[in-house]
């Protein structure tokens, strides 16, 4: 950049004072790691000259210069493994309700599909790696269809650090109450999208997922930040988090007694706070629950091997599941005529 930048040739004693690297205490070491680095961009094909002061009678020492006329990037040529890599993380911003995303990245992957080398439709012999197939799958539209318009108010407020307003329904009563939260990222878990941010109702940090919002309202005056993220708040973290461990519902204290079939699920990430427990027989976990949905799914799934020692209202969410499964497939007066 000093180089791209400058309106002269820039000495190697001026370069030198603006890298650590070269400013070693034996001088040709240095210079020797800068002979290095130049030789690695001429590699790259950075069209630089050294200028001595025969050359330009206005200079008292020689310098470097690069050749903007001929200076461009490289061509890009990505390997199918690479492209590949790229459509599997654009699939994951182009699932976002609403908001830019999904357009930008049409764009991106045509942009890569049209740049893929040509095959000829039916080959004998591959001189170039096999194709990459970009499939575009076919757009759904959400079962609710403000449900774009959430996700983009939600992804401008964590961009620019503005508060939301917003009605949120909770999973074990349906109850929709009024939320502020300060959001400080989004992060996509288990097919859904959650907002991570400070509750200013709960007092602490939550997740909620956005297709429980039913309104969100961004703070007013956009370019006035309203909060600061917290110095050590990692979004890496909330990401790689075991769902056993979310704050979506107030917690309640929970056992789970694990069969050895289910043996597995006492190795997962139930907390700091969880004790684990081992009989003869069985594994037991217990840990403050506040995700009821994911922990009433899990159990589900297992068919029996995990059992809720203690946790009421655990327990009457996996009876609502069951009651809903029940109405959901139980046959009609006309199938039970015909039986």
């Amino acid at each position: 950049m000093i180089l791209l930048g400058a309106r002269q040739p820039v000495t190697y004693r001026e370069i030198r004072e603006q890298f650590s690297a070269y400013q070693t205490l034996n001088a040709e070491a240095g210079l020797r790691a800068f002979e290095r680095d130049k030789a690695d961009l001429l590699e790259l094909g950075v069209p630089i000259r050294y200028i001595t002061p025969d050359e330009d009678d206005s200079l008292e020492d020689g310098g470097y210069v690069i050749d903007t006329k001929r200076f461009k990037m490289p061509e890009v040529r990505l390997t199918p493994d690479e492209i590949s890599a790229l459509v599997l993380a654009a699939s994951v911003a182009h699932a976002m309700p609403g908001g830019t995303y999904p357009k930008i990245v049409d764009l991106a992957l045509k942009k890569l599909a049209f740049d893929l080398p040509e095959m000829p439709d039916t080959p004998t012999q591959f001189p170039r790696p096999a194709p990459v197939l970009v499939h575009f799958p076919e757009r759904r539209l959400p079962a609710r269809p403000e449900l774009g318009e959430i996700y983009a108010t939600i992804e401008s407020a964590t961009r620019l650090r503005k508060r939301v307003a917003m009605k949120y329904q909770t999973a074990t009563t349906g109850l929709v109450t009024q939320r502020e939260i300060d959001p400080y990222a989004l992060v996509y878990r288990e097919g859904a999208w959650l907002v991570v941010g400070w509750c200013h109702t709960r007092k602490e940090i939550r997740s909620f997922r956005v297709d429980r919002i039913h309104e969100a309202k961004q703070a007013a005056k956009p370019k006035s930040p309203d909060f600061e993220r917290p110095a050590d708040f990692d979004v890496k973290a909330y990401a790689q988090r075991s769902p056993w461990t979310f704050t979506t519902d107030p917690p309640e204290e929970v056992q789970l007694g694990l069969s050895p079939e289910a043996a597995e699920v006492g190795n997962e990430d139930f907390g700091t706070a969880a004790v684990k427990r081992h009989d003869s027989e069985r594994t037991f976990v217990t840990f403050d629950c506040g995700n009821f949905e994911f922990a009433a799914t899990r159990i589900l799934a297992a068919k029996g091997a995990i059992k809720v020692v203690r946790g009421d209202r655990l327990k009457a969410r996996i009876l609502d599941e069951l009651d809903a499964i029940e109405a959901r497939y139980a046959p009609t007066a006309e199938e039970l005529t015909d039986a």
